[in-house]
């Protein structure tokens, strides 16, 4: 699942400011996100999330939280917004769907996804290069009998190098996902990478993106996705994007698409 793809809009302060301090604000947005993909399964699994997010930004550090509202068709335990992650439905014990069931029990679920809370310090290292370091936390709140979630607390440590050369800028990070385990689900510790290009023209800002993350279970594959993006400032408080993104792997969705609406006081 997409919350947002963040990268893009950070593209759009490189692209449109040149002061080492960003503008304070509080900006509300909202969306929503499709998805679908096999996970290794014998059955597609679809998910519809529409995501609600704060964020506070104050100097060169933010805070923000989303929390979404998800609703999902496909086999029991296969929990698509952790990778495909299969919990113990469907009599297959803990893994992931590769190699799938041959009559996987289909069923509709929905409710409150995973609510996600992460800070970021961005730091100027050069009149066009910022290091951003981002700590997340995921809180479990979707339902673990409902295989929305795995029910697990989970934290995240990224740090992502920005440079921008004039109207293109470009981005690489990495990371490390501290999974919580539990006797359902005994996630292990994953490393998680990617990189993206985003072009600045007029208020419209274009980004190609890649990301990388290990499974989290000894039968699940890795996360591989590429997706791109148009983020569009329509003025100083309002901008809109949309995106679309595909799998490389078992792990990641085959096919997703979303839309953020994003809008700003103060700044």
């Amino acid at each position: 699942m997409r919350i947002t793809t963040a990268a893009a809009i950070t593209a759009i302060a490189l692209a449109y400011a040149t002061q080492a301090a960003a503008d304070d604000y509080v900006q509300f947005s909202t969306g929503i996100d499709y998805s679908s993909g096999d996970y290794g399964d014998t059955v597609d699994t679809d998910m519809l999330a529409v995501p609600f997010s704060v964020k506070v930004q104050r100097g060169n550090f933010d805070v923000k939280l989303t929390l979404p509202y998800v609703d999902v068709t496909g086999p029991e335990g296969v929990i698509p917004g952790d990778g495909g992650v299969r919990g113990p439905g469907n009599g297959n014990g803990n893994g992931n769907g590769g190699g799938g069931t041959a009559n996987p029990v289909v069923s509709s679920r929905s409710g409150l996804g995973d609510a996600v809370l992460s800070a970021t310090y961005s730091m100027p290292i050069g009149e066009s290069t910022w290091f951003d370091t981002t700590g997340k936390v995921k809180f479990p709140t979707a339902s673990e009998a409902k295989f929305l979630g795995t029910g697990t607390t989970d934290f995240t440590l990224q740090g992502e190098l920005l440079h921008a050369f004039g109207p293109l800028s470009a981005s690489v990070r990495g990371g490390r996902r501290f999974n919580g385990s539990s006797d359902a689900y005994p996630l292990a510790d994953v490393w998680q990478a990617g990189g993206g290009l985003y072009l600045a023209s007029g208020n419209s800002t274009f980004g190609l993106d890649y990301d990388w993350r290990e499974g989290s279970l000894a039968t699940s594959p890795d996360r591989s996705e590429i997706t791109g993006s148009l983020t569009q400032k329509l003025n100083d408080r309002l901008r809109l994007q949309g995106y679309a993104y595909t799998g490389l792997a078992d792990g990641s969705p085959d096919i997703g698409a979303g839309a953020q609406i994003l809008y700003r006081i103060g700044g």
